[in-house]
């Protein structure tokens, strides 16, 4: 009860900006559904864009813009797989990361990012998602240190959907 207590008191602190994160909670869960690789990088394009606003509107900044930079490179991932594009997107990140941070929490977006850009540009199935669980697991701890309601509940059920995902897919992979 507890914890039910907790959630709605950080709920109604900022309704809006959790109302949107757990739209983007539907959207990323759908994402992590997704066996085809292509779909994948187009949910997480739509659903990093809400996960941008979510932060926007809670004042966490390096979050925000390592979720924007995410929605740019998995629309970009999706049209190339070219380094240099990869690499820019990793050095960006990286670039406008180090100057807002605040505190060390700040830095788990941004390996976050770098986990998801190596898997979505030189990664496919279960290796690509494996990199991709990799930045979740960074997602979810910053998300649980900011108090994004939205946030932790999409990366835990990321996991847990991908996990699944990945399962099926060896499946697939075995002939079974």
């Amino acid at each position: 009860m507890i914890i039910i207590d907790s959630l709605n008191h950080l709920f109604w602190q900022d309704p809006v900006a959790q109302s949107i994160g757990l739209v983007a909670l539907c959207i990323g869960v759908s994402a992590f559904f997704q066996k085809d690789d292509q779909k994948l990088r187009y949910f997480l394009t739509v659903f990093t864009l809400f996960m941008t606003v979510h932060f926007l509107m809670l004042g966490q900044w390096p979050g925000a813009l390592m979720a924007f930079l995410g929605s740019l490179r998995n629309y970009a991932s999706s049209r190339t797989n070219s380094l240099k594009v990869m690499y820019g997107f990793i050095f960006v990140a990286w670039l406008l990361a180090i100057p807002n941070m605040e505190s060390l929490v700040h830095m788990l977006p941004v390996i976050a990012t770098t986990f998801g850009t190596l898997a979505v540009f030189r990664m496919h199935g279960i290796k690509l998602r494996l990199f991709m669980s990799m930045g979740t697991l960074c997602w979810l701890t910053h998300n649980y240190l900011v108090f994004s309601i939205g946030g932790v509940l999409v990366e835990s059920l990321f996991l847990i959907i991908n996990a699944h995902t990945m399962f099926k897919l060896s499946q697939l992979n075995k002939g079974i």
